[in-house]
This record gives C-alpha cells, sequence and structure tokens, in this order.
C-alpha cells in the first residue's frame, strides 16, 4: 500500500510536466508557455510549486505583459511570504505593484498594498504598516469591494494581534466576520471564525475559541478549494483547535480535551514542514509536547522539543520563543531535572521580559517615582540644552545636504534640457559619480579611524561593506574617562538617504558620548539618541518621518573586566571558550516605535581576557545565497534565495572565534561572497569584532 502510495504521488507530481510534454509537440511559443505555467501556479496547491510554475512563467512572457507579470510577481511574492521570507517577498510584490500601476488596476492595486503592508510588519518597518492598509481600504471602500474590505480588516486585527492589542484585534475581525456573513463567502468566514477564536483563547476565553474553531472546521472539512491560502488556514484552525483544547485540558483536567487537541495535530500531519511553515511547524510540536506533558510522558515531550529546537534559531518571534523554553522547563521540572529546568526557565524569562506592556512598565515605575523625579528633572534641562545645540548643528547639516542635492538636481536637469546627446549625458553621470564619491570620502572620513580603533581595542576587526557607495550602516569608537568605547548603527534605508542619517548619527554621539558618566550609562545615550531622532526628524507638515537606526553600545572598563552595554533592536554576541552567548537588549530601535518602553536598559557583562565580542548589522543575517533555483533568469534569481541566518552566523563564530582577528574579517569577507553565489548586496553589511 505504502509503494502504491509513493507510485501515485509521483504520478500526480508528474502530470503538469507530461501535460506539457504533449502540448509541446503543438510547438508552443513562449507567450504559451508563459500563459501555460502560469495557470499551473495559478491551481497548485504547493507553495513551492506556485513560485517555481510563476518564475517559469515570468522567464517565458512577454515584458510588456503587465497584467501576467504582476499576477506572477504576486504569486512568487504571497510564496515566499507564507515560508516567513518576507525581505524577498516584498520585493516581488513591489514589482507587482510596479505593473499594477501601469495598468491602473485598482483592485490589484489594493492586494498588493496589502501584501506589502503585511511585508513591512514582518520586517518591524510599523510606520509603513498602516499606510498600506489604509490605501487598500481607501480603494476597496470606493470600489464597494464588501469581501476584500472584509480581508485587509482581517489583515489588520492580525497585525494588532502581534502588536499586542488583543481588543483592538478583536473588533477588526468581528468586523471583518459581519460583512463576510453577509456576502455568504464560506471560505473567509471559516477565517473570520478562526481568528476570532484566536483572539478568544488570547483573551483566556477558551470555551469562546472553542465554539468559533469548530464553526470554521466544519466549513474548512465540507467546503472544496484548491486555493494554497485557504488550505493554508484550514491547517491553521487545525493548530488553533490543537492550542485551544490542549489549554482547556490543563484547566478543566480532562482527558477527553487533550485527546481532541492530540487529533487535531495528528490531522496537520507534516503539511507545515512539507511547504516550508516552520513556525507553524514549531508551534505544532510545542502543542504536542504539551499533550505528551499532561500524560505524564514529560521524557517524550523534552525529545519532541530539542529535535524541532533548530527551528526555533531560524525564528525572531519572541511569543514562540517564551512558549518553547517554558514548556521545556516545566518537562524537565517533572522529571526531576532541575538544572535543565532552572536553565530553560531563565530563557523563558528573558524573552518574556520584552512582553512586559507598557501598565506593567508604568507600575513598576511608581515605586521608583520620587527619586527618578528629581533625576528627570536635571536630566530634562540637560537635554533641553542638548536639543537645542543639536538641532542647530542638523538643521545646518541637512539644510547643506539638501542644498547640495538641489545644485546637483538642477545641473542635471539643464544638462538634459540642452544637450541631449549621449556624450554629454554621459558627462553628467560622471559628475554625479565624482560627487557621490566624494560624498564617500566625507562619510568615511566622520568614520572612527582605524589607527584609533586599534590604539583602544589592540586586537579588533572591522567588517564595513556598504551595498551601494553609500552606506546606512556606521561605527564609532572613543575614549571616555575610563571606558573604551564602541557603537555600531544600522541606520534606515542605505545609500544615499542611510548616508545622511549615518553623519546625524555619528554628530550626536560626538555630543551625548563624552564623560565617564555618559559612558557608564550606554542605556541613557540611547533615550537621548531616540529624543533627538525624534525631534530633529519631523517633516514640514509638522508630521513624523519613519526613520531611525538600530543601535549598540558597549563601554568596556577593563580596570574591573565589565562591559556596560544597551542595544537597540540589534544582537551581539559574546564569546568565552567555544560557548557563543547571546547578549540581552531591548528589540526597539532609536526612533519612533509602536509600542516604546519608557527607558533602553543598561546591562553589565563581566568580561574575561580571552573574550571576543561581535556587533553587527542585520545586513549580514538577511543577505540572500545558496543554491541558484532558477539559471535561466538571473534577475529574478538574484532575490530569490535562504537568508544567511543568525544560526549560521553563529557557526561561523564558533568556528573561527580563536583566529586572529584580521583573519576571521577575511575569512567573513570570503564566507559571505561564496554565500551570495553571486548575487548582489540586498542591504549595507557591518560586523565589528573585538578581543578582550
Amino acid at each position: 500500500m505504502q509503494r502504491l502510495l509513493i507510485i501515485l504521488t509521483t504520478i500526480i507530481a508528474l502530470m503538469p510536466r507530461i501535460a506539457f510534454a504533449q502540448k509541446s509537440k503543438q510547438d508552443f511559443n513562449a507567450v504559451d508557455k508563459a500563459e501555460y505555467y502560469h495557470n499551473i501556479a495559478q491551481n497548485s496547491e504547493n507553495i513551492d510549486s506556485v513560485m517555481h510554475f510563476a518564475l517559469l512563467s515570468l522567464q517565458h512572457g512577454e515584458k510588456d505583459n503587465y497584467i501576467l507579470r504582476a499576477s506572477n510577481f504576486y504569486l512568487v511574492s504571497k510564496s515566499l511570504y507564507m515560508q516567513n521570507r518576507s525581505k524577498e517577498a516584498l520585493g516581488f510584490s513591489l514589482r507587482a505593484l510596479d505593473c499594477n500601476l501601469k495598468t491602473d488596476d485598482k483592485s490589484e492595486i489594493a492586494k498588493n498594498y496589502i501584501l506589502i503592508a503585511k511585508c513591512y510588519h514582518d520586517l518591524n518597518s510599523k510606520d509603513s504598516i498602516f499606510y498600506y492598509f489604509d490605501l487598500a481600504l481607501d480603494i476597496y471602500t470606493q470600489l464597494h469591494d464588501t469581501a476584500n474590505l472584509a480581508y485587509t480588516y482581517q489583515s489588520i486585527g492580525s497585525v494588532n494581534v502581534d502588536l499586542g492589542f488583543p481588543q483592538n484585534a478583536r473588533k477588526y475581525y468581528l468586523q471583518a466576520l459581519r460583512i463576510d456573513s453577509l456576502s455568504g463567502n464560506y471560505l473567509d468566514l471559516a477565517f473570520d471564525y478562526q481568528n476570532v477564536a484566536f483572539i478568544e483563547t488570547e483573551l483566556g476565553n477558551n470555551q469562546n475559541a472553542l465554539s468559533y474553531h469548530n464553526k470554521a472546521v466544519r466549513i474548512f472539512d465540507t467546503a472544496s478549494t484548491s486555493d494554497p491560502y485557504y488550505i493554508y488556514i484550514k491547517y491553521a484552525t487545525y493548530l488553533g483547535l490543537a492550542s485551544t483544547y490542549i489549554s482547556y485540558a490543563f484547566q478543566t483536567n480532562h482527558q477527553k480535551y487533550a485527546d481532541s487537541a492530540y487529533l487535531y495535530i495528528k490531522k496537520i500531519g507534516d503539511y507545515f514542514t512539507e511547504n516550508g511553515i516552520y513556525s507553524s511547524e514549531l508551534y505544532k510540536s510545542i502543542y504536542y509536547a504539551r499533550y505528551l506533558s499532561f500524560c505524564n510522558r514529560d521524557k517524550e515531550a523534552v525529545k519532541i522539543l530539542l529535535e524541532s529546537k533548530h527551528y526555533l534559531e531560524e525564528e525572531e518571534g519572541v511569543t514562540m520563543q517564551t512558549q518553547f523554553y517554558h514548556q521545556l522547563s516545566e518537562s524537565y521540572e517533572k522529571l526531576g531535572d532541575y538544572k535543565n529546568a532552572i536553565e530553560n526557565y531563565k530563557k523563558m524569562h528573558e524573552y518574556s521580559i520584552s512582553l512586559t506592556n507598557d501598565s506593567t512598565m508604568n507600575v513598576i515605575a511608581e515605586f521608583k517615582a520620587e527619586q527618578e523625579s528629581k533625576i528627570q528633572q536635571a536630566e530634562n534641562s540637560r537635554l533641553e540644552a542638548d536639543k537645542t545645540k543639536l538641532q542647530t548643528i542638523a538643521t545646518a547639516l541637512v539644510g547643506g545636504l539638501i542644498l547640495a542635492t538641489l545644485l546637483v538636481f538642477f545641473i542635471i536637469k539643464a544638462l538634459k534640457t540642452k544637450h541631449r546627446a549621449n556624450e554629454q549625458l554621459s558627462e553628467v553621470n560622471k559628475k554625479v559619480y565624482r560627487s557621490i564619491t566624494y560624498a564617500e570620502r566625507i562619510q568615511r572620513a566622520a568614520l572612527t579611524p582605524l589607527k584609533e580603533i586599534d590604539r583602544l581595542f589592540p586586537e579588533n576587526f572591522v567588517f564595513y561593506q556598504p551595498r551601494d557607495i553609500l552606506s546606512g550602516d556606521f561605527y564609532y569608537a572613543a575614549q571616555c574617562g575610563r571606558y573604551n568605547v564602541l557603537v555600531t548603527a544600522d541606520c534606515t534605508g542605505h545609500g544615499i538617504p542611510g548616508a545622511f542619517l549615518s553623519i546625524l548619527g555619528i554628530s550626536a554621539l560626538k555630543e551625548f558620548c563624552v564623560t565617564e558618566n555618559d559612558a557608564a550609562n550606554p542605556g541613557t545615550i540611547l533615550d537621548r539618541m531616540r529624543i533627538f531622532v525624534k525631534d530633529t526628524l519631523v517633516s514640514s507638515s509638522g508630521g513624523s518621518i519613519g526613520e531611525g537606526m538600530d543601535m549598540t553600545i558597549c563601554s568596556f572598563d577593563t580596570e574591573s573586566m565589565q562591559m556596560r552595554y544597551a542595544t537597540a533592536n540589534q544582537t551581539a554576541f559574546l564569546v568565552r571558550r567555544g560557548e557563543v552567548l547571546k547578549l540581552k537588549g531591548d528589540t526597539m530601535p532609536v526612533g519612533r516605535y509602536v509600542v516604546e518602553k519608557e527607558h533602553f536598559t543598561t546591562f553589565i557583562q563581566p568580561i574575561e581576557k580571552g573574550d571576543m565580542i561581535y556587533c553587527y548589522s542585520d545586513g549580514i543575517t538577511d543577505q540572500p545565497g545558496g543554491e541558484r533555483v532558477n539559471t535561466h533568469n538571473r534577475e529574478l534569481d538574484d532575490i530569490i534565495g535562504r537568508k544567511y541566518s543568525t544560526k549560521s552566523l553563529i557557526d561561523f563564530i564558533r568556528a573561527n572565534y580563536y583566529r586572529p582577528p584580521e583573519i576571521q574579517c577575511k575569512l567573513l569577507d570570503k564566507t559571505i561572497t561564496e554565500w551570495r553565489n553571486g548575487r548582489p548586496l540586498i542591504d549595507d553589511m557591518t560586523m565589528v569584532g573585538i578581543k578582550i
């Protein structure tokens, strides 16, 4: 029977190719092939197949067939998004949008706005999320498209869930449910039920959650669909039911609810792994481990969790990390392995800290109100003086850059108007290139000289690779009393916009990081940087510009052998005797953020001789690479590829930390170049390594 199933599966997989082989005898031309592959992509149930055939259709299609190209770009983008590859998905979605704008297809434009908003959400670009959602809502309202209005409300609800606003999410989900119940779109209605069920679970209303989940399942089990999106939602509903049932089992101590959870876990099978949806597969493993623990089979629960831990290293979700380590800690405790239980509890606690909401922070702050009031008054006076001084500097700098940019613009415009010949345009390009090259020299001069870094940190390396000539990344080093300070930063964007921000960041650091007291409190430096960025980057209309920077500040005191540090949405590693330790830090950037803590945290880390500290920007871990999947269309293949990932970087560090820093730098350059496999850089890259 098993052999028969394998044969049948193989035949089904080969059917599209067999059909095409038969049709090729009729001498299909490239246009026919493009349409044929597009139809396969649209009707495929497998995410990888959708992407594969959509790319083939793009390869054979005509460049000016914007409708077909837009549809293919969208299919690839949606597939990548469902595989949690949002940075790559965003690139394809923007290409789809460009094609849709040329055809002025309002409905397709709005559809792309929603996908772009979702990608920006995954990439933590908060200001862009609701901007694109609002654009989509405006179009669907004008078109009286109730089905897609409901879909947009669903999407906004999901973003509110991730941002920690369940009540807001419930409001949007119920609005979508009301619209879909009137339109009679049962698959979308099932999705609405599933969403409301999830929120009810979050709010602790397990009985309500089960009711909504079961309504969704009844629809999915009776309605037939080949749409990969709804198929994914069906299995996500099974996953939600498993979660709710196992929670209800622990709440009521009834085995029947645990057995129901196990039933839906079995119904999911290998769907998530087969489609590359590893975050959902990890949640399935967590719920299965909870089921095993409920049945007092904690040894099996630990085994399941450890076997799925490699998925965790590819994911950045704080909620997921917290649930994983919480369950692992509980199972170890029940087995009497208190050492591992405590170790995993600490990890769970570390991730749960970042889930603390503003109200909790306010309660904590009340205990320190009297002391902080006095400190804040003095700090406000100092910040006001700093703000005035820095705004003058920033205004002069930005004004000069704007004038220079306008000057270049008008020169180019005048030359284009007066001289249409290719030779003259070429000369203009050369002048612009020389201007940008000169700007690069200015930016390089603003960075701390490598000789100064060598003086402060005798054993170090600086890996600095801009995507374009100008960079949005920067590094900075200074001596402040007994502290040697190192800063790495990644500004929003790259090229000229990123360079503007980097110059502002370096100028601000030279004002905020001066004294020994400044260096002893890197969290306070980040607080002041955030105020500076918010006050400086304001549009002429009074609205805020959604830009900022991720940053790590490390202050080394080699007398007491301590490192005082703070991070803003960046990761840093400490390596000690071969063990790679991820340093704790804040996940909010220097700039505007949806859920901000009042202050950045200063952490104190003991250091030892021989320790290696690594600070880096996410351009390294986000770089696509690996084996090429589309050798016929290099332009498309440049965007496709797995991320280098944090796990790969940790493996590199673990394998090379003991080498001299300059050798590590050369090996990192070689490793990234080989990983790219000829693909262009998608972001600026920076890493600084310091050996104690």
